[in-house]
Protein backbone atom coordinates (compact mmCIF):
# COMPACT_ATOMS: atom_id res chain seq x y z
CA UNK A 1 0.00 0.00 0.00
CA UNK A 2 0.94 3.75 -0.60
CA UNK A 3 2.16 6.04 2.46
CA UNK A 4 0.90 8.82 2.28
CA UNK A 5 2.19 11.72 4.83
CA UNK A 6 -0.45 15.14 5.37
CA UNK A 7 1.54 18.14 6.13
CA UNK A 8 -1.03 20.67 8.21
CA UNK A 9 -3.42 17.66 9.44
CA UNK A 10 -4.61 18.95 12.16
CA UNK A 11 -6.15 22.34 10.81
CA UNK A 12 -9.56 22.29 8.85
CA UNK A 13 -9.05 21.46 5.43
CA UNK A 14 -6.33 19.12 6.83
CA UNK A 15 -8.67 16.81 8.02
CA UNK A 16 -10.92 17.15 5.35
CA UNK A 17 -8.14 15.65 2.69
CA UNK A 18 -7.54 13.24 5.73
CA UNK A 19 -10.98 11.75 5.16
CA UNK A 20 -11.15 12.28 1.50
CA UNK A 21 -8.01 10.60 0.99
CA UNK A 22 -9.20 7.29 2.84
CA UNK A 23 -12.12 7.63 0.67
CA UNK A 24 -10.63 8.32 -2.44
CA UNK A 25 -8.06 5.28 -2.39
CA UNK A 26 -10.35 3.12 -0.41
CA UNK A 27 -8.76 3.08 2.82
CA UNK A 28 -5.48 1.56 0.83
CA UNK A 29 -3.06 3.36 2.32
CA UNK A 30 -1.00 4.18 5.25
CA UNK A 31 -2.19 7.67 6.25
CA UNK A 32 0.86 9.53 8.56
CA UNK A 33 -0.65 12.71 9.94
CA UNK A 34 1.60 14.97 11.40
CA UNK A 35 1.73 17.84 13.50
CA UNK A 36 4.49 20.33 15.95
CA UNK A 37 2.16 18.96 18.82
CA UNK A 38 2.12 15.65 19.78
CA UNK A 39 -1.09 15.33 21.50
CA UNK A 40 -2.94 17.02 18.91
CA UNK A 41 -1.45 14.77 16.16
CA UNK A 42 -1.97 11.41 18.50
CA UNK A 43 -5.73 12.44 19.08
CA UNK A 44 -6.06 12.96 15.31
CA UNK A 45 -4.56 9.52 14.44
CA UNK A 46 -6.82 8.33 17.07
CA UNK A 47 -10.22 9.68 16.03
CA UNK A 48 -9.61 8.53 12.21
CA UNK A 49 -11.42 5.35 11.10
CA UNK A 50 -8.40 3.33 9.71
CA UNK A 51 -5.10 2.64 10.48
CA UNK A 52 -3.86 6.04 10.95
CA UNK A 53 0.02 7.02 12.79
CA UNK A 54 0.95 10.04 13.70
CA UNK A 55 4.96 11.58 13.50
CA UNK A 56 6.25 15.25 15.27
CA UNK A 57 6.92 17.27 12.29
CA UNK A 58 7.96 21.14 12.84
CA UNK A 59 7.77 22.97 9.05
CA UNK A 60 9.64 26.03 10.70
CA UNK A 61 12.75 23.58 11.30
CA UNK A 62 14.62 22.37 8.24
CA UNK A 63 16.37 20.07 9.90
CA UNK A 64 12.80 18.49 11.20
CA UNK A 65 11.74 18.09 7.64
CA UNK A 66 14.89 16.34 5.97
CA UNK A 67 14.49 14.01 8.86
CA UNK A 68 11.12 13.08 8.86
CA UNK A 69 10.28 13.16 4.96
CA UNK A 70 11.32 10.30 4.11
CA UNK A 71 9.72 6.83 3.23
CA UNK A 72 6.92 8.05 1.73
CA UNK A 73 5.53 7.55 -1.29
CA UNK A 74 3.33 11.14 -1.55
CA UNK A 75 3.50 13.80 0.75
CA UNK A 76 0.00 16.83 0.97
CA UNK A 77 0.88 19.98 1.97
CA UNK A 78 -1.64 21.31 3.67
CA UNK A 79 -0.81 25.06 5.18
CA UNK A 80 1.51 27.64 3.97
CA UNK A 81 5.59 27.24 3.61
CA UNK A 82 7.55 30.88 3.78
CA UNK A 83 10.26 28.79 1.36
CA UNK A 84 9.95 25.07 -0.46
CA UNK A 85 11.54 23.45 2.17
CA UNK A 86 8.61 20.54 2.21
CA UNK A 87 9.48 20.35 -1.43
CA UNK A 88 13.01 20.25 -1.30
CA UNK A 89 12.75 17.16 0.83
CA UNK A 90 10.78 15.54 -1.93
CA UNK A 91 12.57 15.98 -4.96
CA UNK A 92 15.55 14.87 -3.08
CA UNK A 93 14.52 11.63 -1.71
CA UNK A 94 11.92 10.93 -4.78
CA UNK A 95 8.28 11.35 -3.02
CA UNK A 96 5.48 12.80 -4.93
CA UNK A 97 4.37 16.28 -3.89
CA UNK A 98 1.10 17.37 -3.82
CA UNK A 99 0.52 21.61 -2.07
CA UNK A 100 -2.66 23.64 -1.87
CA UNK A 101 -0.94 27.09 -1.43
CA UNK A 102 -2.12 29.58 -3.52
CA UNK A 103 0.20 32.14 -3.22
CA UNK A 104 2.03 33.39 -6.42
CA UNK A 105 5.54 34.12 -4.62
CA UNK A 106 5.84 30.63 -3.39
CA UNK A 107 4.63 29.10 -6.26
CA UNK A 108 7.87 31.09 -8.12
CA UNK A 109 9.63 29.31 -5.10
CA UNK A 110 9.11 25.92 -6.05
CA UNK A 111 9.25 25.87 -9.75
CA UNK A 112 12.87 27.20 -9.25
CA UNK A 113 13.08 23.61 -8.30
CA UNK A 114 11.85 21.86 -11.49
CA UNK A 115 14.82 21.35 -13.04
CA UNK A 116 15.77 19.19 -9.94
CA UNK A 117 12.57 17.67 -10.08
CA UNK A 118 12.85 16.49 -14.04
CA UNK A 119 16.57 15.38 -13.04
CA UNK A 120 15.00 12.87 -10.14
CA UNK A 121 11.89 11.79 -12.11
CA UNK A 122 9.64 13.04 -9.42
CA UNK A 123 6.68 15.34 -9.43
CA UNK A 124 5.14 18.23 -7.83
CA UNK A 125 1.90 19.61 -7.63
CA UNK A 126 0.99 23.28 -7.26
CA UNK A 127 -1.92 25.23 -6.54
CA UNK A 128 -4.07 22.19 -5.96
CA UNK A 129 -7.86 23.02 -4.46
CA UNK A 130 -10.79 24.60 -5.27
CA UNK A 131 -9.66 27.78 -6.33
CA UNK A 132 -7.08 27.94 -7.63
CA UNK A 133 -7.17 24.26 -8.80
CA UNK A 134 -10.32 23.32 -10.23
CA UNK A 135 -10.79 26.70 -11.64
CA UNK A 136 -7.94 25.69 -13.77
CA UNK A 137 -9.20 22.44 -14.87
CA UNK A 138 -12.68 24.47 -15.92
CA UNK A 139 -10.89 26.96 -17.56
CA UNK A 140 -8.72 24.14 -19.81
CA UNK A 141 -12.38 23.14 -20.86
CA UNK A 142 -13.73 26.05 -21.55
CA UNK A 143 -11.56 27.41 -23.45
CA UNK A 144 -11.06 23.66 -25.70
CA UNK A 145 -13.58 24.28 -28.61
CA UNK A 146 -12.35 28.22 -29.16
CA UNK A 147 -10.08 28.98 -32.33
CA UNK A 148 -9.13 32.21 -30.72
CA UNK A 149 -9.96 33.29 -27.11
CA UNK A 150 -9.83 37.04 -26.48
CA UNK A 151 -10.84 37.17 -22.53
CA UNK A 152 -11.41 34.56 -20.05
CA UNK A 153 -13.55 35.80 -16.73
CA UNK A 154 -13.24 33.55 -13.83
CA UNK A 155 -15.68 34.24 -10.41
CA UNK A 156 -16.11 32.58 -7.23
CA UNK A 157 -19.24 32.88 -5.13
CA UNK A 158 -18.51 32.67 -1.88
CA UNK A 159 -20.60 31.38 1.22
CA UNK A 160 -20.27 33.32 4.72
CA UNK A 161 -21.02 30.16 6.11
CA UNK A 162 -18.07 28.46 4.93
CA UNK A 163 -16.42 26.12 6.91
CA UNK A 164 -12.81 27.36 5.63
CA UNK A 165 -11.25 28.22 9.38
CA UNK A 166 -9.46 31.32 10.37
CA UNK A 167 -6.47 30.28 8.27
CA UNK A 168 -8.55 30.04 4.55
CA UNK A 169 -10.37 33.06 5.50
CA UNK A 170 -6.99 34.89 6.30
CA UNK A 171 -5.31 34.15 2.95
CA UNK A 172 -8.55 35.00 0.75
CA UNK A 173 -8.64 38.51 2.82
CA UNK A 174 -4.84 38.54 1.95
CA UNK A 175 -5.63 37.89 -1.57
CA UNK A 176 -8.26 40.88 -1.67
CA UNK A 177 -5.81 43.37 0.16
CA UNK A 178 -3.47 42.93 -3.28
CA UNK A 179 -3.83 45.51 -6.13
CA UNK A 180 -4.82 44.26 -9.24
CA UNK A 181 -3.95 44.84 -12.66
CA UNK A 182 -6.62 45.50 -15.24
CA UNK A 183 -6.74 47.04 -18.99
CA UNK A 184 -3.39 48.50 -18.38
CA UNK A 185 -3.98 49.99 -14.84
CA UNK A 186 -3.36 49.37 -10.97
CA UNK A 187 -6.64 49.22 -9.23
CA UNK A 188 -7.34 48.29 -5.53
CA UNK A 189 -8.38 44.72 -5.00
CA UNK A 190 -12.48 44.14 -4.54
CA UNK A 191 -12.96 47.58 -6.03
CA UNK A 192 -14.06 46.85 -9.57
CA UNK A 193 -17.13 45.37 -9.94
CA UNK A 194 -19.16 43.05 -12.60
CA UNK A 195 -22.05 41.23 -13.14
CA UNK A 196 -21.51 37.06 -13.47
CA UNK A 197 -23.85 33.80 -14.06
CA UNK A 198 -23.90 31.21 -11.43
CA UNK A 199 -25.97 27.92 -10.90
CA UNK A 200 -29.14 28.20 -9.44
CA UNK A 201 -29.63 31.97 -9.03
CA UNK A 202 -31.93 33.55 -11.03
CA UNK A 203 -30.41 36.13 -12.16
CA UNK A 204 -27.00 37.33 -12.57
CA UNK A 205 -24.38 38.14 -9.17
CA UNK A 206 -22.41 40.96 -8.25
CA UNK A 207 -18.65 40.00 -8.37
CA UNK A 208 -15.34 42.10 -7.41
CA UNK A 209 -12.44 42.07 -9.12
CA UNK A 210 -9.26 40.54 -7.25
CA UNK A 211 -4.92 39.66 -7.99
CA UNK A 212 -5.04 36.15 -8.17
CA UNK A 213 -1.79 33.46 -8.59
CA UNK A 214 -3.48 31.10 -11.10
CA UNK A 215 -4.35 34.01 -13.70
CA UNK A 216 -0.64 33.89 -14.04
CA UNK A 217 0.10 30.31 -14.40
CA UNK A 218 -3.03 29.73 -16.83
CA UNK A 219 -1.37 32.75 -18.93
CA UNK A 220 2.01 31.29 -18.70
CA UNK A 221 0.84 28.01 -19.10
CA UNK A 222 -2.25 27.50 -20.76
CA UNK A 223 -3.87 30.33 -22.98
CA UNK A 224 -1.95 33.62 -23.19
CA UNK A 225 -4.67 36.26 -23.51
CA UNK A 226 -6.17 38.57 -20.79
CA UNK A 227 -7.62 36.40 -17.69
CA UNK A 228 -9.38 38.31 -15.09
CA UNK A 229 -10.23 36.48 -11.52
CA UNK A 230 -13.82 37.98 -9.49
CA UNK A 231 -15.18 37.25 -6.05
CA UNK A 232 -17.70 38.11 -3.95
CA UNK A 233 -19.77 36.31 -1.04
CA UNK A 234 -23.58 35.38 -0.68
CA UNK A 235 -23.74 39.03 1.73
CA UNK A 236 -24.40 42.44 -0.03
CA UNK A 237 -23.81 43.61 3.73
CA UNK A 238 -20.75 41.48 4.39
CA UNK A 239 -19.28 42.23 0.89
CA UNK A 240 -19.66 46.19 1.92
CA UNK A 241 -18.10 45.32 5.33
CA UNK A 242 -14.87 43.71 3.46
CA UNK A 243 -14.90 46.77 0.69
CA UNK A 244 -14.56 49.15 4.05
CA UNK A 245 -11.76 47.03 5.77
CA UNK A 246 -9.78 46.95 2.64
CA UNK A 247 -10.53 50.81 1.70
CA UNK A 248 -9.28 51.69 5.65
CA UNK A 249 -6.16 49.10 5.27
CA UNK A 250 -7.24 46.67 7.84
CA UNK A 251 -6.54 43.66 5.35
CA UNK A 252 -3.46 43.97 5.81
CA UNK A 253 -2.87 43.45 9.06
CA UNK A 254 -5.35 40.64 9.37
CA UNK A 255 -3.12 38.05 10.62
CA UNK A 256 -2.47 39.88 13.53
CA UNK A 257 -6.00 39.32 14.33
CA UNK A 258 -6.64 36.09 13.84
CA UNK A 259 -7.80 34.92 17.47
CA UNK A 260 -10.20 38.29 17.24
CA UNK A 261 -11.56 36.77 14.07
CA UNK A 262 -12.08 32.84 15.94
CA UNK A 263 -14.36 34.81 18.36
CA UNK A 264 -16.32 36.63 15.70
CA UNK A 265 -16.69 34.14 12.38
CA UNK A 266 -19.18 31.37 13.11
CA UNK A 267 -19.36 28.13 11.07
CA UNK A 268 -23.47 26.64 11.48
CA UNK A 269 -22.83 23.11 10.42
CA UNK A 270 -26.93 23.06 10.13
CA UNK A 271 -26.91 25.79 7.76
CA UNK A 272 -25.74 25.10 3.70
CA UNK A 273 -22.33 26.68 2.76
CA UNK A 274 -22.90 26.23 -0.83
CA UNK A 275 -20.14 27.40 -3.15
CA UNK A 276 -20.25 28.84 -6.60
CA UNK A 277 -17.10 28.95 -9.94
CA UNK A 278 -17.97 30.08 -13.18
CA UNK A 279 -16.07 30.72 -16.09
CA UNK A 280 -16.81 32.56 -19.09
CA UNK A 281 -15.07 32.98 -22.29
CA UNK A 282 -15.23 34.96 -25.01
CA UNK A 283 -13.65 34.01 -28.50
CA UNK A 284 -13.97 32.97 -31.75
CA UNK A 285 -15.43 29.35 -33.20
CA UNK A 286 -16.04 28.37 -36.52
CA UNK A 287 -15.18 32.27 -37.54
CA UNK A 288 -18.09 33.40 -35.30
CA UNK A 289 -17.42 35.44 -31.81
CA UNK A 290 -19.12 33.39 -29.04
CA UNK A 291 -19.44 33.20 -25.35
CA UNK A 292 -19.60 29.99 -23.24
CA UNK A 293 -20.19 29.61 -19.74
CA UNK A 294 -18.92 27.09 -17.75
CA UNK A 295 -20.70 26.98 -14.54
CA UNK A 296 -19.75 24.88 -11.03
CA UNK A 297 -21.86 24.55 -7.69
CA UNK A 298 -20.55 22.57 -4.86
CA UNK A 299 -21.95 21.74 -1.41
CA UNK A 300 -18.91 23.47 0.30
CA UNK A 301 -15.17 25.56 -0.35
CA UNK A 302 -13.31 23.59 1.97
CA UNK A 303 -14.70 19.82 1.35
CA UNK A 304 -13.93 20.43 -2.55
CA UNK A 305 -10.23 21.26 -2.33
CA UNK A 306 -10.03 18.52 -0.18
CA UNK A 307 -11.45 16.11 -2.44
CA UNK A 308 -9.68 18.29 -5.68
CA UNK A 309 -6.42 17.50 -3.56
CA UNK A 310 -7.22 13.76 -2.65
CA UNK A 311 -8.03 13.19 -6.48
CA UNK A 312 -4.85 14.87 -7.94
CA UNK A 313 -2.77 12.63 -5.18
CA UNK A 314 -4.32 9.76 -7.00
CA UNK A 315 -3.98 10.76 -10.66
CA UNK A 316 -0.57 12.11 -10.03
CA UNK A 317 1.06 8.75 -8.62
CA UNK A 318 -0.76 6.59 -11.18
CA UNK A 319 0.98 8.63 -13.99
CA UNK A 320 4.48 9.28 -12.65
CA UNK A 321 4.20 13.17 -13.17
CA UNK A 322 7.51 14.65 -13.35
CA UNK A 323 8.56 18.33 -12.37
CA UNK A 324 6.68 21.23 -11.11
CA UNK A 325 2.80 21.16 -12.33
CA UNK A 326 -0.22 22.72 -11.82
CA UNK A 327 -3.53 20.24 -11.99
CA UNK A 328 -4.25 21.84 -15.78
CA UNK A 329 -1.16 19.95 -17.06
CA UNK A 330 -1.61 16.57 -15.78
CA UNK A 331 -5.40 16.31 -15.90
CA UNK A 332 -8.45 17.59 -17.79
CA UNK A 333 -11.72 17.90 -15.70
CA UNK A 334 -14.17 14.81 -16.78
CA UNK A 335 -11.00 12.79 -15.59
CA UNK A 336 -10.99 14.68 -11.83
CA UNK A 337 -14.57 14.67 -11.43
CA UNK A 338 -14.69 10.87 -12.07
CA UNK A 339 -12.00 10.55 -9.39
CA UNK A 340 -13.90 12.81 -6.92
CA UNK A 341 -17.49 10.99 -7.53
CA UNK A 342 -19.36 13.28 -5.75
CA UNK A 343 -22.66 14.33 -6.24
CA UNK A 344 -22.68 17.48 -4.70
CA UNK A 345 -20.19 18.87 -7.68
CA UNK A 346 -22.31 20.07 -10.46
CA UNK A 347 -21.66 21.42 -13.98
CA UNK A 348 -23.25 23.12 -16.58
CA UNK A 349 -22.30 24.24 -19.55
CA UNK A 350 -24.03 27.16 -21.64
CA UNK A 351 -23.75 29.65 -24.45
CA UNK A 352 -24.77 33.53 -23.76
Amino acid sequence: MKKVMVVGASGVLGKLVCNELLRIFENQINLIVTDYKTERGNELANSLNSEVSFTFLDVNDEENIKQVIKNVDIVIVVLNQRNPHIQQACIQNKILCIDVTPFYDFVEKVMELNKMAEKNDVGSVIISGFFPGLSGLMIKKAVSNFQEVKEINVALLQSTNAKAGISGMIDMLHIIAHPVMFQNKVLSGFTKKRKMYFINHSKEQDVRLINHSEKMLIMEKLVPTSTNYWTSWNSNGFNKLISLLRKIGFLRYVHYFNKSLSKVVKHNPNANENVYLTVEVKGIIGNKERVKVLALSTSSDYHTTAMVTASLAKIAIEKEVKGIVCPFEITDLEELLSVINCSDVLIKEMEK
